[in-house]
């Protein structure tokens, strides 16, 4: 039984990028299209900041109420799934039971602490859960709610390895931005960056990328 089938049996994502680049890009399977480059530098980025992690668990966590999106996470996760050729289990509050992506290089599972479960917010279990998913896949994707309103999202927070702040365009405000920052600072996080999601092109995206 390989390591990645066992994972998927085990399992019941303000500090921008500081600019350190890898030295060779993600080797992706197939043609990158321009919809995958801005996703394809926040992977580069992770995968710099945790070139020197024994494991690397990651945080997808929005700002405020409502500003939820879940395709964040199974956007990083599919990418860094073609980068690594597998290996790539996402953890959400959707899933009830563990499956595999349609591509075959994502498992999905539920994220642990979504039914109330009180030991969610022990940090000892939750480092040792993590090690022991570790084991057993490369990277771990944890798509959160936010950390706003969220107690989870803020206990997960620093007992993973790093954690990206999901900033909605047009929507979050200056403020919730900064006071989402600050909470996961106070938590002992590891902010790897933000992400802007649901970026709205107001002159067509084609010139836009040629500015």
């Amino acid at each position: 039984m390989s390591r990645f089938y066992d994972a998927i049996e085990t399992a019941r994502a303000l500090a921008p990028m500081d600019g350190r680049t890898l030295a060779e890009p993600p080797r992706l399977p197939g043609q990158v299209t321009a919809s995958d480059l801005p996703m394809l530098r926040l992977w580069q980025g992770v995968e710099a900041k945790l070139a020197d992690h024994p494991r690397r668990v990651i945080q997808i966590v929005p700002c405020g109420e409502g500003e939820h999106d879940p395709a964040v996470a199974v956007r990083l996760a599919r990418l860094a799934g073609r980068s690594m050729g597998g290996g790539v289990l996402l953890l959400n509050q959707i899933e009830s039971e563990n499956r595999m992506d349609d591509d075959g290089q994502v498992a999905l599972g539920p994220l642990p602490g979504r039914a109330g479960n009180a030991s969610a917010l022990n940090p000892r279990l939750l480092a040792a859960y993590w090690q022991h998913l570790a084991e057993r896949a490369d990277l771990i994707i944890l798509d959160t709610p936010p950390v706003l309103s969220s107690p989870l999202a803020q206990a997960l927070a620093p007992t993973v390895d790093g954690v990206i702040l999901v900033v909605e365009a047009e929507r979050t405000r200056t403020e919730v931005a900064r006071a989402a920052q600050h909470a996961l600072t106070m938590a002992g996080a590891n902010i790897l960056g933000v992400v802007l999601n649901k970026r709205r092109y107001h002159v067509p995206k084609r010139v836009y990328e040629r500015l």
